[in-house]
């Protein structure tokens, strides 16, 4: 990645839309779908909580679309032409290229784009026109609560890279004349995508990326989107709570002794290799079991 080049001059005009209410409305819309969606019941737990897991999860994974709708919305009130989920081509020589011992050599270097020498596509994001300050990037957004699949994020990273090296040319050739820089981002929200550092922008990164607040874009949806969720979450809760209430303890047996003994380590004696007894079981004398039958009677 060229990180000398990320930055870019601010434009001057910016757009009155404020996207927040977009937003907060998105996400209550995922709240909503999700709270209404049909899950089958996981027989480990209970049908109640088996729906509230669920529910967790599905907003959990539509978190991830809704940071990407903010990373977005910030850049088109700036100005920026943003174009969503484009299949970007790939060259031949571009993967040669990354693939080869030379690519730290070559990794900062543009190459021309050939139209005859597309070998495949890669589905970008979003990709970032800013045609006042001749800037673009190409950004797989990750919500980053887990590590991405090993190879997957090989792969991303390998295409990333190839895209990197001709995505300016490319733009030219397009009809945005003035791009002289373009540069490939994974966009980290959480962190912990795992992909390799010189790709990935997370935190503070990345609002100096893109020399906007992206950041707080993003929080002000994630916020929203919890908001909703609490919200229901009481209400899922409801039957949870009203079913423990309503257990009683069943009468096993056993005394308090055996209650608070560790399961299954009773009577267990470790021997080492040369046949010693680590934990030996205490032996009680005679005397002292006389002893104590006299205090019983």
């Amino acid at each position: 990645m060229r990180i000398a080049s990320r930055g870019r001059v601010r434009s001057a005009a910016a757009k009155p839309l404020n996207p927040d209410d977009a937003l907060t409305e998105s996400a209550k819309q995922v709240v909503r779908a999700s709270v209404n969606a049909e899950f089958r019941t996981d027989p480990l737990f209970t049908a109640d909580l088996s729906r509230l897991l669920s529910t967790a999860s599905s907003i959990v994974k539509r978190h991830g679309p809704l940071i990407e709708d903010a990373a977005a919305a910030e850049l088109e009130r700036a100005n920026l032409i943003v174009k969503r989920h484009v299949p970007v081509p790939i060259t031949r020589a571009a993967l040669a290229m990354v693939d080869s011992r030379d690519y730290p050599e070559f990794a900062e270097q543009e190459f021309s784009f050939d139209e005859n020498d597309i070998v495949d596509h890669v589905d970008i994001d979003i990709l970032a026109i800013d045609e006042t300050n001749g800037w673009a990037a190409a950004v797989s957004v990750k919500r980053g609560g887990g590590l991405t699949e090993p190879r997957k994020r090989k792969n991303n990273e390998r295409c990333l890279r190839a895209v990197e090296l001709i995505l300016a040319s490319r733009l030219r050739q397009q009809g945005y004349h003035r791009i002289e820089t373009a540069v490939v981002a994974v966009l980290d929200y959480l962190g912990q995508s795992g992909f390799s550092e010189d790709l990935t922008i997370t935190g503070d990164a990345i609002d100096g990326f893109f020399d906007l607040s992206v950041v707080a874009a993003i929080d002000r949806m994630t916020a929203s989107l919890s908001r909703a969720f609490d919200h229901e979450t009481r209400r899922l809760l409801e039957p949870i709570l009203l079913s423990l209430r309503s257990e009683t303890p069943q009468d096993d047996g056993l005394d308090v002794a055996d209650k608070l003994s560790p399961r299954g380590r009773r009577g267990r004696r470790r021997v080492s290799p040369a046949g010693e007894v680590l934990n030996p079981l205490p032996r009680v004398s005679a005397p002292s079991i006389v002893r104590r039958q006299s205090a019983v009677v």
